[in-house]
């Protein structure tokens, strides 16, 4: 069995779900968060996303579109435990990884493609998407070459599978 550290993919996907799961409750979920809950956050939490809006000057956490808000809640109940899951799934190099990370990459590639689209619509000045994209590019590009890592480790297992298969009816029609 090999380390983490060996499988350089593996240790670029726990790191970035470590990076990552603080911003999904510090900024992401902003959007969803019941009144009740926003009004007993610390004061840093609507610090920060008072500071991300006044310089990325982000639509999305402004005037937040309903589309938006379910992309906020497949983050909360599909994503973030998927997240967390896939921290230990990766450490100890589990078989499932692909099985559960490939619909997980397809998930965050096409949402964010969504937002990338919308961004480029917005009557804001051109500077101001282009901050926006070095911000939303990186969760576009990251989880698309996961889902592609995804797929072909999958269709190797699959490869492998058949091709033991047809080894064992080889022998069986002998």
């Amino acid at each position: 069995m090999t380390t983490i550290l060996s499988r350089k993919r593996d240790l670029i996907y726990v790191t970035s779900f470590v990076v990552h799961l603080p911003f999904v409750f510090l900024v992401d979920l902003q959007t969803i968060y019941h009144p009740s809950i926003l009004a007993i956050l610390p004061q840093f939490v609507h610090d920060i996303k008072s500071y991300y809006i006044a310089n990325f000057n982000d639509r999305f956490f402004v005037e937040t579109p309903l589309y938006f808000e379910v992309f906020a809640y497949t983050e909360l109940f599909f994503q973030l435990p998927i997240m967390v899951w896939a921290i230990y799934g990766l450490y100890k190099d589990s078989p499932k990884v692909p099985l559960v990370l490939l619909p997980w990459a397809v998930l965050v590639s096409l949402t964010t493609l969504v937002c990338i689209v919308e961004i480029w619509s917005w009557s804001t000045p051109t500077m101001e998407k282009v901050e926006l994209m070095k911000l939303y590019v990186p969760y576009l590009i990251l989880p698309t070459v996961m889902g592609v890592d995804m797929y072909l480790r999958l269709n190797h297992t699959i490869n492998r599978l058949f091709l033991h298969e047809g080894t064992n009816l080889q022998k069986k029609g002998q």
